[in-house]
């Protein structure tokens, strides 16, 4: 079964039964094949909506953000798919942009790339010695088993997710990503010999308030300060010995602040 847009072909292979269904469904609702297809699997996939996220599971997941038109509107990552959400930076937008937006995921075993971790286990097992292995060898075809089926669900679901334009979202996502290492900024002389503070530090990069900084720092997994001081160069550390209040200096400033 084919389907064409202005910008994209799917081609799957189904039972002819399948695709008799899917073509009894599209005359009675009067949608193409593509849409049966993608209701059918977007009702296939857990999602809730935009303004029910307290209902997310708190595990690590890929999600994504889609229309009652189905029209994909964001894709990401997450370690905690729950206290991602509880401060996600566009839930504004999702909100203004329907309030029957709904939230697609699959949920991870903390792990970002499939193809990897099935290496890694490959080679773990061609290297460990026998009196040492702690995994049995059905434990370990049972979990490939399980990685190969997750991973292939989402690649069908990519790919038809495609259809809906996800090519040009997933542009639209790297150039709305979060800064990431050393950015050009000018700090001044007496930033230079007096340090700067955290709010002022975020302000040169483009952060507006502390939930906007968290948000950023959260997407690569980073703590503030930390994300801070990867986008400055300069270290975080207290104004004077026993302090609790932290300024941000030069590395290289000779001080006889710690």
């Amino acid at each position: 079964m084919t389907e064409n847009s202005k910008s994209t072909a799917v081609t799957f292979r189904c039972p002819s039964e399948v695709i008799d269904s899917i073509d009894h469904q599209a005359k009675a609702t009067r949608q193409n094949r593509t849409d049966v297809l993608v209701d059918l699997i977007l009702g296939s996939i857990p999602n809730v909506k935009v303004i029910e996220r307290s209902k997310l599971p708190p595990v690590p997941a890929i999600y994504y953000v889609f229309t009652p038109d189905k029209k994909l509107l964001y894709m990401g990552k997450a370690d905690n798919l729950q206290k991602r959400w509880n401060s996600h930076h566009k839930y504004q937008f999702f909100i203004e942009t329907s309030l029957d937006c709904r939230i697609g995921y699959f949920t991870l075993n903390s792990v970002d790339n499939l193809n990897d971790v099935i290496e890694e286990f490959q080679n773990e097992s061609e290297t460990t010695p026998t009196e040492n292995i702690l995994v049995t060898n059905g434990q370990l075809n049972e979990l490939r088993g399980e990685l190969y089926a997750l991973k292939r669900q989402f690649d069908i679901t990519f790919s038809s997710l495609s259809a809906i334009g996800l090519e040009n979202l997933m542009k639209r996502f790297e150039d709305l990503k979060p800064p990431r290492s050393k950015q050009d900024w000018t700090p001044t002389s007496e930033d230079r010999r007096e340090g700067i503070t955290r709010s002022n530090l975020m302000k040169h990069f483009g952060f507006n308030s502390t939930p906007d900084l968290e948000s950023a720092a959260s997407f690569y997994t980073s703590e503030p300060d930390k994300y801070l001081e990867e986008l400055s160069g300069w270290q975080c550390k207290p104004i004077e010995q026993g302090s609790h209040r932290t300024r941000f200096y030069p590395p290289t400033t000779s001080q006889n602040k710690p």
